[in-house]
């Protein structure tokens, strides 16, 4: 359900649309862990936009929200899955691509056991956590490196 930016209620709970979070709201639509996939708007339809969240979330209606079903698929997993699936050629509409939910619940794909999807998809989470730490350390290594050449080019004048 949307909330118009000037009628959200300012707290801790994420508000996700389409590309992720999109503000911090009081309340919640979904409680537990669900696998939220972009349906309108993606800003990225060569990496589309796929998470795995967990606790309680505010979701508007330009994603999808799933959920594995129990004992036999594991979330993380099938965020990964569908993640890795060709969703671009999937996509209908001119300007705004759009992700039908009937599209999106007819993809196939090849299920382990679930004990293997649990191990895969936590490796993966742990992975992508991995990747972010870098990512960002790498963006603070830059930064600091631009403010001394900054202040070098400054004191030189």
């Amino acid at each position: 359900m949307p909330v118009a930016a000037n009628l959200r209620v300012h707290g801790k709970t994420p508000y996700y649309g389409a590309n992720g979070i999109q503000d911090y709201v009081d309340g919640f639509t979904h409680d537990g862990e669900f696998v939220l996939v972009a349906e309108d708007g993606a800003n990225d339809l060569k990496n589309y936009p796929v998470k795995c969240v967990n606790g309680r979330i505010w979701v508007n209606n330009h994603a999808h929200v799933l959920q594995g079903k129990a004992g036999i698929a594991d979330n993380s997993f099938l965020a990964f899955a569908i993640s890795q699936s060709d969703i671009e050629s999937l996509l209908v509409g001119g300007g705004r691509a759009k992700l039908n939910a009937e599209t999106l619940m007819s993809i196939e794909f090849r299920l382990p056991c679930l004990q293997e999807q649990h191990q895969i998809g936590e490796y993966l989470t742990r992975l992508d956590h991995l990747i972010t730490l870098h990512q960002r350390k790498y963006c603070g290594v830059v930064s600091w490196m631009l403010g001394v050449a900054l202040v070098r080019l400054s004191s030189e004048k």
